[in-house]
């Protein structure tokens, strides 16, 4: 049996994530997902004869934004080159990236990792950000293909940024705070949609393991297109456990990429890995050098949006949040946008807690039972925010407003309008409340008595007959203090 924690596990990651732009990098034809196989493709992408690749300058945008947000260096010189290989998903022979000159180079990205003494912070380092063409799509699925194998060349020409970080990741935990972090920022930044699904976020992850003490690295694998969190964690340990029974057993490793079968929790070796070498690069003569001018930097960084972190923070100091929920609302920035606005529609930052609480409760419940995004559905952030505030004033009581947000979800509405329309509005007559609280003591003798003995768990049973008898429109704070006072005195 193979003892991994013998040894020191090294990883640095390579992670391909597609830009947030309507067209491909080099041509007009429509970045879609979905759709028919091989219906949005251009000539360019094919690289038939004749043909010259433009560059898509929105893609230098958000590339900048990638680079400004991790620390990088961006360099005002930067050149496209050809990659030589083949496969059936890749129509040129040869794929469009940057390599000796790269955009940008040697930044960082800080983590939270557990530690001895608790959660610390940990700086990785990132190698390199450059701009890449992705290939087409190869499908092997025997009830698509019908026991071959189809190209699809939809994707083929999609810009990608590939972030390559430095060998510092020490874990499967780590390699995955990382992946989510890296994520969380590009989307907050609008560079990516990130959706996993759709093959938008998906890395490479090197694999060594080295005797525990010593610099010098082992040698590395690599497993490919992993596009999940959860795969990337397990196939990390997988590759790690079978290169610790190799070196167990006097074997050396040799460099290769891996496939990780998820079922049974195992890698093996798809072929021997080619070095850059192997891959003929040369700069491409249809493509000029990138020259990227300081202003156009500068410019760039001043459009860059509050970032997650300095969010979570000012969402504990100006609204004296508890650092839970400061975390949940500004993960992303939909959610934040959407709360602070809720905010202004409650009218006073008094308002947060009680946003916060149906945020990630009440609002996240409906969503996931009317089965949409937050930003895809229908309700406005004033509209909710003056609907929680009808709560905290005792106006419609929480029960009564959960399926109003659920009318809201689906189609919208001002809540004072709805409220009034379904007759909801909460009673807090006090003589209409004692007459309701005199007929429920009088049913209930027993029960009252036991609350004059001193258990109070019971008044929770009296204010349920109340708020039965009243279709849940009692005021529940107005209606609690009438039956304490009629019980008590």
């Amino acid at each position: 049996m193979s003892h991994v924690a013998d040894y020191e596990m090294v990883v640095g990651l390579e992670v391909h994530v597609h830009l947030a732009t309507r067209s491909k990098l080099f041509s007009p034809a429509p970045v879609h997902y979905g759709g028919p196989p091989n219906h949005f493709v251009h000539p360019i992408d094919l690289g038939l004869p004749g043909v010259l690749p433009v560059l898509n300058g929105r893609v230098v945008e958000l590339a900048l934004r990638a680079a400004l947000v991790t620390h990088c260096v961006v360099h005002a010189r930067s050149i496209f080159a050809r990659k030589n290989y083949f496969y059936p998903d890749l129509p040129k022979g040869y794929q469009i990236s940057q390599f000796e000159d790269p955009l940008a180079t040697e930044g960082w990205m800080e983590i939270e990792v557990e530690g001895d003494s608790g959660v610390a912070i940990k700086r990785i380092g990132i190698t390199r950000i450059h701009i890449e063409e992705d290939a087409g799509k190869s499908i092997h699925d025997s009830a698509i293909a019908g026991g071959g194998s189809h190209v699809d060349l939809n994707r083929a020409g999609v810009p990608l940024l590939e972030i390559v970080s430095e060998p510092d990741l020490r874990s499967p935990g780590e390699a995955g705070a990382y992946l989510r972090k890296l994520r969380q920022l590009l989307r907050y930044l609008g560079v990516t949609g990130g959706d996993l699904e759709k093959g938008q976020f998906r890395c490479d992850a090197n694999v060594s393991l080295r005797p525990r003490g010593q610099s010098e690295l082992g040698t590395r694998t690599e497993l490919k297109n992993l596009n999940s969190f959860r795969f990337v964690e397990a196939a990390i340990a997988a590759e790690a456990e079978r290169q610790a029974g190799v070196l167990d057993a006097g074997g050396g490793v040799s460099q290769a990429t891996m496939h990780f079968d998820a079922e049974r929790g195992t890698t093996r070796v798809m072929r021997l890995k080619e070095d850059s070498d192997d891959y003929r690069y040369f700069p491409d003569p249809d493509l000029i050098p990138l020259q990227i001018a300081p202003e156009q930097i500068e410019a760039v960084r001043q459009g860059l949006p509050e970032l997650p972190e300095v969010r979570q923070a000012r969402f504990e100091v100006e609204y004296g949040l508890p650092r839970s929920d400061a975390v949940l609302l500004s993960g992303t920035r939909e959610l934040a946008d959407f709360f602070e606005a809720a905010l202004r529609g409650y009218g006073g930052s008094e308002g947060a807690k009680p946003l916060a609480n149906w945020l990630s409760r009440d609002v996240r419940e409906t969503l996931a039972e009317v089965d949409v995004e937050l930003d895809a559905s229908a309700l406005e952030p004033a509209a909710f925010g003056r609907l929680v505030r009808m709560v905290v004033e005792g106006r419609v009581t929480a029960a009564n407003a959960r399926p109003l947000l659920t009318e809201m979800v689906r189609a919208g509405g001002d809540p004072e309008a709805l409220v009034r329309e379904h007759d909801l509005e909460a009673v807090s007559d006090r003589g209409f409340l004692e007459e309701t609280a005199d007929a429920v003591i009088s049913d209930h003798p027993d029960m009252v008595q036991q609350v004059r003995a001193g258990e109070d768990k019971v008044l929770n049973f009296l204010m349920g007959q109340i708020m039965k008898r009243t279709q849940g429109k009692a005021n529940p704070a107005a209606a609690r203090e009438v039956l304490v006072k009629k019980i008590r005195g």
